[in-house]
């Protein structure tokens, strides 16, 4: 009995650790610490500031993280910026990346969306490179139409695509995301 006790509260102190790796260790007004990335609580892009509204890790089964990853948003007037940061955690090809990003779009906006976005959206996976650890894209939603990608912290492409911009970053935060609790992580229901 004492053995299957301890057993259990081995088994409950494992669970809480790790779902504060996977949620992150928010710090006040100072952050987020996921493993050894940290996201400050504050991001200025374009003279705006924008706030950290959540963060967190996407997994691959159960044994492999891919990368931790940020949202920052900034209510503007009558609309939303938005900024996702994504650190990746394993080196990933770029042709992988923009084949899970386009299959997603596809079952969330359906083929003739995907096919309309087609110019903008090659143009956007043209612009990708392979990743390893430590690298970091950022994808930007400005101003309601404007898609900017960054990678490690230098603007790569701008696309002003309103249509493409909002189906990009619903991979992470639309009805039917990559990852539920990544998505709830980075809107900051966790």
């Amino acid at each position: 009995m004492i053995q299957r006790n301890k057993a259990k509260s081995v088994a409950l102190y494992t669970l809480m650790i790790s779902l504060l790796s996977i949620a992150g260790v928010a710090n006040a007004n100072q952050g987020i610490q996921i493993k050894d990335i940290y996201f400050p609580q504050n991001h200025t892009f374009e003279s705006h500031q924008l706030e950290l509204s959540g963060a967190g890790i996407l997994t691959w089964g159960i044994l492999v993280d891919l990368y931790a990853a940020a949202l920052y948003t900034s209510q503007q007037e009558k609309r939303e910026d938005q900024r996702l940061v994504i650190h990746y955690l394993i080196p990933i090809k770029a042709s992988k990346i923009k084949q899970v990003a386009e299959s997603f779009i596809r079952k969330q906006q359906g083929p003739e969306k995907l096919e309309r976005m087609r110019p903008a959206l090659d143009q956007l996976h043209d612009a990708m490179q392979d990743v390893k650890p430590g690298d970091r894209y950022a994808l930007t939603l400005k101003d309601d139409d404007r898609l900017i990608l960054e990678f490690n912290d230098s603007e790569v492409i701008t696309l002003n695509d309103p249509l493409l911009a909002k189906a990009y970053l619903n991979i992470w935060l639309g009805k039917d995301p990559i990852d539920k609790s990544l998505k709830m992580s980075l809107l900051g229901q966790t």
